[in-house]
């Protein structure tokens, strides 16, 4: 990372935020991984070489898209989503083992119990 990328990408951060602090990591594909961080968490963003170069050459236009994309990713540290499954499992009670039940309607035609039609 050249050294007037480090100087946009500080001085963009520090308009949106001055207690943030970033680290800025060579990407796979040819980019920048940018992360910043403050003291409820992290969040990181990619910053692709063209955008950045855009920026660079005092276009307006472009570094304002660039300070937009770190303010969404500081607002990603506040709003994180709430995982899917709950860290507790509702609670499942057996019901017992399945067998021949005494009693009730469907009885076993003996004496006393409701037995069929007469």
């Amino acid at each position: 990372m050249a050294q007037e990328d480090k100087a946009l990408l500080g001085e963009i951060i520090r308009s949106v935020d001055r207690t943030l602090k970033w680290e800025a990591t060579p990407a796979k594909d040819g980019g920048l991984r940018l992360t910043v961080k403050n003291k409820y968490g992290e969040a990181s963003c990619d910053v692709s070489d063209a955008r950045l170069s855009d920026a660079l050459e005092d276009d307006a236009i472009s570094r304002n898209g660039l300070r937009e994309l770190v303010k969404q990713t500081r607002r990603r540290i506040f709003t994180r989503k709430k995982p899917y499954m709950p860290w507790r499992m509702p609670k499942i009670i057996p019901i017992g083992a399945p067998g021949p039940r005494s009693g009730g309607w469907g009885g076993s035609g003996g004496g006393g119990g409701g037995g069929g039609r007469r």
